[in-house]
């Protein structure tokens, strides 16, 4: 481990080194912690409670990774149970709760908080992504022309190769998104909350200023570079008054959501855009967005579609002018009364 830029874990909002996974896995199973010389562990010590049979600690991991926790004919869990000399509660499938681990001492009980930290933080790039950052386009009047934009397409050019009903974005999920994120649970999500109503104010001020953020959504493009054989089309997005503010904000808040570990950094800037058709969503017997798609394993092949005539129709169909006035974090698969996706947290753009 590299003691100038140690790994870190997240624990119910409070950041800790973390220690080699050898190390940790491998510990005596009675040994009292040195508890006088980090502070850090002093703080955890606070996430332990007394009972009536000894000590307990409650864990809000999300459902995603309770299998990796559990292992292989629960192995991983067997073994840190018998490693720490406690005992580890976790829900059955289908059932809510925090995973509470049960030990005679808090020594032994935080012992086992950590292991389980570490089986989380290093199943972290298997989970599926569960939330994302974005600026939501919620306008009627978006909503309207989506709905025209699908009515089209499904007239002139039902018979293009791969065209169907069911890769068409819901109306009522246009957003531009700024990134991606795995949060494992209830503080993960607080843990981003807070840190959007922390670093939006100053960022908004410098990269917004004082004027409305308009911006017109015209014409639509595909990602890849063949438009016989496409999985993604956009709607593209330009501020009204030709400037480039929005981007400056979307990367801003990338970079500060990377920084703080809640998301991983894949492109040197974000590309804004807003999707309206993606061969993803093709009809299948799972919803596109539901929460129990494997991230491992044979996965269906995605089948492409051709969209030159609908490049060429709508190269200059104009979806309208929207004042972008607010910054989600938004939980996929997860929808309220609108069909709009369940805001997490939110700010504003004043």
């Amino acid at each position: 481990m590299d003691v100038l830029r140690p790994s870190v874990v997240w624990v119910d909002g409070r950041c800790y080194r973390k220690l080699p996974c050898e190390q940790m896995m491998d510990s005596g199973t009675n040994k009292e912690l040195d508890l006088t010389y980090e502070d850090e562990v002093c703080d955890a010590l606070n996430l332990v409670e007394s009972t009536a049979n000894g000590f307990k600690s409650s864990m809000g991991i999300s459902c995603e990774v309770h299998r990796f926790i559990i292992g292989y004919k629960g192995n991983t869990k067997r073994q840190i149970e018998q490693d720490t000399n406690t005992r580890i509660s976790i829900p059955r499938v289908g059932q809510t709760g925090d995973i509470v681990i049960t030990g005679q001492s808090k020594a032994e009980v935080l012992s086992a908080r950590h292991k389980v930290d570490i089986v989380v933080e290093s199943s972290r790039h298997k989970v599926p992504f569960t939330h994302f950052l974005s600026f939501p386009l919620y306008f009627d009047q978006l909503e309207k022309k989506a709905k025209e934009f699908k009515q089209i397409v499904l007239q002139e050019y039902s018979e293009d190769r791969g065209i169907d009903a069911s890769i068409f974005q819901e109306p009522s999920k246009l957003h531009l998104t700024i990134g991606m994120m795995v949060l494992l649970g209830p503080c993960e999500v607080e843990k981003a909350g807070k840190s959007l109503s922390e670093c939006y104010q100053d960022l908004v001020r410098e990269c917004v200023g004082d004027d409305p953020l308009m911006v017109e959504l015209k014409g639509v493009e595909y990602m890849n570079d063949d438009p016989t054989n496409v999985d993604v089309l956009y709607i593209k997005v330009q501020e009204t008054d030709g400037g480039n503010r929005l981007q400056k904000l979307a990367n801003a808040l990338m970079e500060a959501f990377v920084s703080c570990g809640l998301m991983r950094q894949e492109y040197d800037k974000v590309k804004l855009h807003a999707t309206i058709m993606n061969s993803k969503q093709r009809a299948t017997s799972e919803p596109p967005d539901s929460k129990r798609r494997k991230p491992h394993g044979p996965q269906q092949k995605r089948v492409s579609f051709d969209a030159r005539n609908i490049v060429t129709h709508f190269k200059d169909f104009s979806f309208g002018e929207y004042q972008v006035d607010r910054i989600h974090v938004s939980q996929r698969g997860v929808f309220d009364s609108k069909g709009h996706y369940h805001c997490s947290a939110e700010v504003l753009i004043k």
